[in-house]
């Protein structure tokens, strides 16, 4: 199914870009949580910790530059977030990172999925046609620098993640039923996998917004909770057990030691936001023009030197 091109009011738009430049915080915040327990534990858990990022590693689906993080190089880390809607994979986020340990931050710039690029083409739809070494592609031709790692979050499975620590509470904007699940206005708590997937339930087709709005402060809420050091003490295990369902990456268990040594300081994020119009007499959709993509180019490529 492809995204609903339902106007979307304002106050979504402003509230859903500030959400989206947020998504590369979900992969950051779950790589301090490891990166502090790497530095913090030993013996069989250790290993345990070692064995889980071992079963997250993934080959990149393209071929990649290579940096040495044990020198402390500047490296790029594109992030793409996945969804299944209706039996398909969608692509819902698309994050180009730049890790500069000289400048002790990570510069994060989001790209709008759904925006037309100046090809006529967006994201999503490359996705669609090429997978992720498609869009990785584009993005190293439109910034025009190499990527060096690769994540991947699989949005479908944060819900085994909220299992994991016990449960979460977030704001439910609006009052719905779905799968035999009241979720009332308001407060609501979540605690296992079979309720956040009757949560993230598309109800109809006018509901593609209102269900990205959802799994978004529902992948915050998580997070928020992960960074609890109580939180990760009392569910180590189960943590351990979902962080490879969850997320899929080319970091090795070497590239972690390698960041706890040298990249700790380079968590603080600068991000770099790209305009995107709308495109008129088309409803819902934007574009993005090649002067916006280009000011981006040269902003992102000075967080790397």
């Amino acid at each position: 199914m492809t995204k609903s091109e339902t106007s979307y009011d304002e106050p979504f738009k402003r509230g859903h870009k500030k959400k989206k430049r947020k998504i590369f915080r979900i992969f950051l915040i779950a790589l301090f949580v490891l990166i502090v327990l790497l530095g913090a534990v030993g013996g069989k858990v250790y290993f345990d910790l070692k064995s889980a990022i071992n079963k997250a590693y993934i080959s990149p689906p393209t071929e990649m530059t290579s940096v040495s993080l044990k020198r402390k190089d500047s490296f790029t880390t594109v992030v793409l977030g996945v969804s299944e809607i209706n039996g398909k994979e969608v692509l819902v986020s698309a994050d180009m990172a730049a890790t500069n340990p000289r400048l002790q931050q990570t510069t994060v710039i989001n790209i709008s999925t759904s925006a037309l690029l100046p090809n006529h083409q967006s994201l999503e739809t490359l996705y669609n046609s090429g997978g992720s070494a498609g869009v990785i592609q584009e993005i190293e031709e439109i910034f025009q620098v190499k990527t060096n790692k690769f994540v991947k979050i699989d949005f479908d499975q944060i819900g085994k993640m909220v299992e994991a620590i016990g449960g979460i509470s977030l704001q439910n904007p609006a009052a719905f039923n779905a799968q035999g699940y009241n979720f009332p206005q308001g407060t609501i708590t979540l605690n296992n996998s079979t309720e956040v997937k009757a949560y993230l339930t598309l109800l109809n087709e006018s509901d593609s917004k209102k269900l990205l709005a959802r799994q978004q402060e529902l992948v915050m809420a998580t997070m928020t909770k992960l960074k609890n050091p109580q939180v990760i003490i009392g569910h180590f295990s189960q943590i351990l057990a979902t962080f490879p369902k969850v997320f899929r990456m080319s970091f090795s268990f070497g590239n972690f030691k390698a960041l706890l040594v040298n990249y700790h300081g380079a968590t603080r994020i600068s991000k770099i936001n790209i305009h995107s119009d709308k495109v008129e007499g088309q409803s819902g959709v934007t574009t993005i023009s090649q002067a916006n993509l280009d000011l981006a180019k040269i902003q992102f490529q000075e967080s790397l030197k």
